[in-house]
């Protein structure tokens, strides 16, 4: 069977979208790498005025500090689903019975955010930065990190 050439270049064009659409996608970790090679060795306070305040900050022993940083938030409510199948089933009279099956999802809230905790020495320098919590994107990314920090 020969396929036509519309099918074919259909396909090709889906095949090429497909592949465009899986190299942009990132993940976590590689977030966490972009992150780092920017950040690490820059103040604190130059990533806090870039990217908002810090959540919590906690004194190192020795000097320095932890900040656990959150950004990215976004709140997207998914509409409540219903779904109705109807059914028929034999009666003991031989007639036909009929009935339905609903299903019912009610709406999510789905909430979106990046989390990391960046430590900082007593100079205020970055020395280390760790996604510690990464939702999925709002988009079609795996990481909201991901979205917040590409390039």
């Amino acid at each position: 069977m020969m396929l036509r050439r519309e099918t074919i270049v259909g396909k090709l064009i889906g095949i090429v979208f497909a592949a465009v659409t899986l190299t942009a996608c990132q993940s976590s970790q590689e977030a966490a790498k972009l992150v780092r090679s920017e950040w690490v060795g820059q103040r604190a306070d130059a990533f806090f005025v870039a990217n908002g305040p810090p959540r919590d900050s906690f004194p190192r022993e020795g000097g320095g500090m932890i900040h656990t940083w959150r950004g990215g938030d976004a709140t997207i409510t998914r509409p409540g689903q219903l779904q109705a199948r109807q059914t028929v089933s034999p009666a003991y009279d031989g007639r036909p019975m009929r009935g339905a099956i609903v299903n019912y999802q009610p709406p999510q809230q789905l909430n979106y955010f990046c989390e990391m905790q960046i430590t900082a020495d007593n100079q205020d320098i970055i020395e280390s930065i760790r996604i510690s919590r990464d939702t999925a994107g709002t988009g079609f990314s795996f990481s909201r990190c991901s979205e917040l920090f590409a390039r």
